[in-house]
């Protein structure tokens, strides 16, 4: 599953599938388009440098968000800086969190339904896998605890945290070791780490 799906997941209310606007801190949109910048550069088709990332590899996915993603993000040759990336992603494929939501609909992992018989009616995503949503918490937990984290792990604290669900998604000790974490990441200085430097620069572009 996506980094991206993941983070939908964590994002929406179970019951009410909806995100909760009031507890985010970013735009699920441009969390959403943050999250595939990482997926893209999880599975080694972007790569990123000084702040900028570059589509290295346009060979087509099984997820056609990720397609469509890299397609968008192919244009500039010199490729873009972290920020501008989000933006274009939020622009081109908009709304890229409500493509997250359908593609798990068509997997059976969420419902869908509308919230009245009004063709034009609002349309919600109420939980159907609670598998999937304990295995992003899982890996949420995994990040928060483990010595050494992942682009995945690290990149779903960071986003998930900016939705204002990090707080209902752990608890205990596993919800102080990854806000220490957060804040590790805040303080410490880009370094020779191409992964690290991105999720800061990543990090730093939402805060803008």
């Amino acid at each position: 599953m996506l980094i991206a799906e993941q983070l939908m997941l964590l994002c929406i209310d179970p019951q009410r599938g909806e995100c909760d606007a009031s507890l985010a801190h970013v735009d699920v949109n441009s969390l959403a388009a943050a999250a595939l910048i990482l997926d893209l550069a999880e599975q080694r088709r972007l790569r990123y440098k000084g702040g900028h990332v570059a589509i290295e590899t346009l060979i087509p996915t099984t997820h056609p968000q990720l397609s469509h993603a890299a397609q968008v993000l192919a244009g500039p040759v010199n490729g873009l800086q972290m920020g501008a990336a989000i933006e274009l992603l939020v622009s081109r494929l908009n709304p890229v969190s409500r493509h997250l939501l359908e593609s798990l609909f068509r997997r059976d992992v969420l419902h869908k339904a509308r919230k009245s018989w009004w063709p034009w009616s609002r349309t919600y995503f109420p939980l159907r896998s609670l598998q999937a949503r304990n295995e992003a918490i899982a890996q949420l937990h995994n990040a928060a605890l483990a010595d050494s984290i992942s682009l995945r792990g690290l990149g779903l604290l960071v986003l998930t945290d900016f939705a204002g669900q990090l707080a209902s998604s752990l608890s205990g000790n596993a919800h102080e070791a990854a806000a220490q974490k957060l804040l590790h990441l805040t303080r410490e200085p880009v370094g020779d780490d191409a992964e690290h430097d991105m999720l800061v620069h990543l990090r730093r572009s939402l805060l803008s």
